[in-house]
């Protein structure tokens, strides 16, 4: 019996850390609302207030470093030098 509480125990402290990580790794990707939302935008973006209003964009001034999230419909290249953007909705490489 003893057996099966300790791995209860070890599979409950598992679960709870797994989860905890997964609520800080949830971000808002880009173009997507962040008004009135819990989450935050991603690493390399900001909660923009002109247009579109209330989405993520890429942060101005900024240049998006590797795996930060961009787009190539935004007309400046927003990743820092010697990166490119994967694609619309791709990322800094």
């Amino acid at each position: 019996m003893h057996f099966f509480t300790k791995v209860f125990a070890i599979v409950s402290i598992a679960s709870a850390t797994l989860a905890s990580l997964l609520m800080e790794r949830q971000c808002i990707g880009i173009f997507e609302p962040c008004t009135g939302s819990e989450y935050t935008c991603c690493q390399g973006l900001t909660c923009s207030a002109g247009i579109p209003y209330g989405s993520c964009m890429p942060t101005p001034g900024v240049c998006g470093a590797a795996g930060d999230q961009c787009s190539t419909e935004i007309p400046t290249d927003i990743c820092c030098e010697g990166l490119t953007c994967s694609g619309l909705d791709g990322f800094c490489q």
